[in-house]
């Protein structure tokens, strides 16, 4: 698949007679709407062999999927029969997906843009390919475009404790995918705008330090040194409460860097992006949050314009989100049927 946005991914997220959900409740969508599956074992085939699209899943991982450590003498069989009900499901989607038998177990052929947990895949493994290109803007908006295609934790409902492992890895991936898209913005100059996504993210998810290091990078370079100060501090109290440790070396060393006022621009952002004027604090004392003539506020574009000709991100007024492009959420495949 191509790494174009725009068009391609147009293309890439055509309208389609069946689409399967995973990255949240199992669900599936044919052409006349979403198709009831029955709750239990056809749930966790259905779903284990969704996760493995177009790779064979052998016939003992299903039994193990399903009943663990202590399978019944007729297991096999059982899974045949469910298997069977799943063909006869699948049967009205105009060949857009089937069962095939293959030694030692089945396989569910199918076009991956059919399958959100494919697209998702596919969307990040493009935009880190537009990222070693140097294309940001568009690597952020795929990004987004992935994350998108989540309507909550992955096959959230599904009663299989091996299966949650496999969704448990897709959370993660989610999680990575934000922090990635977050890092882009970063070095896009977008501080000001990523300041309260990152609030609500470190509530969410308190232990991941990297969404920490992004909040204090943020109000850093948003003119709110004092609160990045307090961003740490907070990360460093909730870490010895909870778990007895220091934070990470990299959290250390923005501490460091921040007191010392030689904290560095997120790689990629403009040198310049630096608010003038920040000099070193002592430990414990805090600047006043205002912005404009203390000093503290964003650079002026022109400054950089006229010495480089250029500018590469503009820090006086950081450029929006792209919300008006097209997400995977929005075509015409993807929409609820």
């Amino acid at each position: 698949m191509t790494d174009d946005i725009g068009d391609g991914s147009q293309e890439l997220l055509a309208a389609s007679p069946l689409a399967f959900r995973v990255l949240g409740p199992l669900q599936v969508h044919g052409p006349d709407g979403p198709l009831r599956l029955p709750p239990g074992r056809q749930e966790v085939i259905l779903a284990a062999l969704l996760l493995e699209t177009n790779r064979v899943v052998s016939t003992n991982h299903l039994v193990d999927l399903i009943w663990e450590d202590n399978p019944p003498e007729t297991a096999r069989t059982q899974v045949q029969i469910c298997v069977s009900r799943l063909r006869k499901l699948l049967a009205g989607a105009d060949g857009e997906a089937s069962i095939a038998t293959r030694p030692p177990g089945y396989v569910l052929h199918t076009d991956a843009a059919n399958v959100d947990a494919a697209l998702f895949t596919d969307l990040v493994l493009r935009a880190r390919r537009l990222r070693e290109r140097g294309d940001l803007l568009h690597a952020v908006q795929l990004l987004r475009d992935a994350v998108t295609l989540w309507q909550g934790d992955c096959l959230s409902g599904l009663d299989s404790g091996p299966l949650a492992n496999k969704a448990r890895q897709l959370d993660e991936e989610r999680l990575t995918a934000v922090e990635l898209r977050i890092q882009l913005e970063l070095e896009l100059g977008r501080y000001d705008g990523l300041v309260g996504e990152l609030q609500r993210l470190t509530g969410e998810h308190p232990l991941r330090e990297k969404l920490r290091g992004q909040l204090i990078q943020a109000l850093y370079w948003s003119g709110r040194q004092a609160e990045a100060l307090e961003a740490f501090r907070t990360a460093r109290r909730f870490l010895a409460e909870e778990l007895g440790l220091e934070p990470s070396r990299e959290l250390r060393e923005l501490e460091s860097a921040i007191l010392a006022g030689r904290l560095p621009a997120p790689a990629g952002a403009a040198p310049a992006a630096r608010a003038p004027g920040r000099r070193p604090l002592a430990r414990g004392t805090r600047r006043s949050g205002r912005r404009g003539g203390d000093g503290i506020g964003r650079p002026a574009a022109p400054r950089l314009q006229n010495r480089f000709g250029r500018t590469r991100c503009r820090t006086s007024s950081p450029p929006p989100s792209p919300t008006s492009s097209p997400t995977p959420a929005d075509s015409p495949h993807w929409k609820k049927r």
